[in-house]
């Protein structure tokens, strides 16, 4: 099996013959002799050896010190150098080509070989290290997952494209910066500042995360969230931790996507229930006008006849239970209040109802002043209220209700509180009080707000919705 090709590159014609007859006696290819760091540099133009054995000191004007820099810049060749001189100035300048060995004229034979093969298979196991690092960078430079090394110090070692762009930090700016300066978090959620991206232990092998609803501050100001994010140690060939690697995801795109989606949902789920307001609307004038106007006349009706008789009496009265279950039925259906009044108001004549209908003990507070809404969002706050008192009253055998309304300046709380029985599992929950707990839900959601219930069953059940009044603005 041939071996390598070597170039030769020295000045004296019998060291140059002395070599090529010895590599040659081995087995080597000795591709070519050059007397000149030129005719060196354009020989390799054209072939490639294997291995360069370069004299330092060449006729000429460039030496051998200059040829290897140029040939391991631009070719990646191995050098190995061939000298008489081994004053510390020239030995530092050669060292910074990196070379792959030293040939001390004079030199024996076996030396050569010595240090040739050693020098071929350091630059055999190097190019196949190369080999498996790009191929490496090249995956991760790649993915759209920011990817971040830190070393045991916390330090940045390495960042890839990704995480340049949501941090807006070079690489080469980046390295050797602590990973807290680099990698600077708020929590959206807490509006914590410096959040700590490190959350597992050093020299622990386990997997960790960072929290949740972080947000990115980059260099240039720009906020970017994050997510899906783990932290892995990072252990050398004998197993011992030598950093962290921190990978994440920009969620930019993916919560726009969801913000959209949940718009267009809030709008199918406005326009539905716009839609039952209306039916409702619909029903309630057919049984003002309608069915009322007939019991009104069937009771003029009555009201003629003899009035001694026991049936006009009997029939009179209930004609007027029917009227009055006609005008609750009407009022439940679109309360006539929430058009000429404002919500509190309006919450506080409902209470008033309610506790004359069922004698139940419901109680009425507002605070704060008020604050001026349209049609559809009195309607979401009034219907959040009336099923949660609905509730409490037929599912939860509530003795004691409250109900409360904050109008703040920043925002809008109504919160309904009793003292039953709690809401039952969603097993056991019937399908009216579920579909109940779901309208509630879309109602704060359609005005933008936050709907939140709490239930136990030795302390009852508070359902509580918030509002900013910047979203009722916006929807109004």
């Amino acid at each position: 099996m041939s071996k390598a090709g070597i170039l030769i590159v020295e000045d004296s014609f019998i060291v140059a013959y002395h070599l090529q007859a010895t590599l040659e006696s081995e087995g080597y290819a000795v591709l070519n002799k050059c007397d000149s760091a030129e005719s060196a540099l354009e020989f390799v133009a054209h072939t490639r050896p294997d291995l360069v054995l370069m004299d330092i000191m060449l006729s000429g004007e460039m030496d051998g010190i200059e040829a290897a820099s140029i040939l391991k810049s631009n070719y990646d060749i191995p050098v190995v150098y061939i000298t008489a001189l081994t004053d510390k100035d020239t030995i530092g300048r050669a060292k910074i080509t990196e070379p792959y060995g030293f040939l001390t004229k004079p030199f024996e034979d076996r030396e050569i070989f010595t240090v040739i093969e050693m020098a071929l298979y350091k630059h055999d196991i190097e190019s196949q290290l190369k080999q498996s690092e790009n191929r490496y960078f090249s995956t991760v430079n790649s993915i759209s997952d920011s990817v971040i090394t830190v070393d045991r110090a916390y330090c940045i070692s390495y960042m890839n494209p990704s995480a340049e762009a949501v941090t807006q930090w070079i690489l080469r700016d980046a390295i050797g910066k602590s990973v807290m300066e680099v990698l600077n978090l708020r929590n959206d959620f807490t509006q914590e500042k410096h959040v700590n991206p490190i959350q597992c232990s050093l020299g622990q092998g386990n997997l960790n995360r960072m929290p949740d609803d972080l947000v990115v501050i980059g260099q240039k100001g720009l906020e970017i969230p994050i997510g899906e994010s783990s932290l892995s140690p990072l252990l050398d060939n004998k197993g011992n931790f030598i950093g962290l690697i921190i990978v994440f995801k920009n969620l930019t795109e993916r919560i726009a996507h969801n913000k959209l989606v949940q718009e267009m949902e809030r709008h199918q789920m406005a326009a539905l229930i716009e839609g039952q307001e209306r039916e409702r609307a619909r029903i309630a004038k057919d049984l003002h006008d309608g069915l009322g106007q007939m019991l009104n006349a069937i009771k003029m009706t009555v009201g003629m006849m003899n009035p001694e008789l026991t049936d006009t009496v009997g029939l009179s009265r209930q004609l007027d239970e029917a009227i009055q279950e006609s005008i609750r039925i009407s009022e439940n259906l679109l309360p006539a209040k929430l058009r000429d009044f404002d919500l509190a108001t309006s919450l506080r004549s409902f209470c008033a109802d309610i506790r004359k209908a069922t004698h139940s003990q419901i109680f009425f507070e507002n605070h704060g002043t008020d604050f001026k809404m349209n049609q559809s969002q009195k309607v979401n706050f009034y219907r959040i209220a009336q099923e949660a008192v609905n509730n409490a009253i037929k599912h939860s055998d509530a003795k004691s209700i409250s109900v409360q309304l904050n109008e703040e300046q920043d925002f809008i709380r109504l919160s309904v509180e009793d003292d039953g029985s709690g809401i039952l599992p969603s097993s056991s929950t019937s399908s009216r009080s579920r579909n109940g707990l779901v309208n509630m839900r879309d109602r704060a959601n359609i005005m933008g707000g936050k709907f939140t219930i709490e239930s136990d069953p030795h302390r009852g059940t508070m359902v509580i919705v918030e509002v900013p009044t910047d979203k009722l603005i916006q929807n109004a």
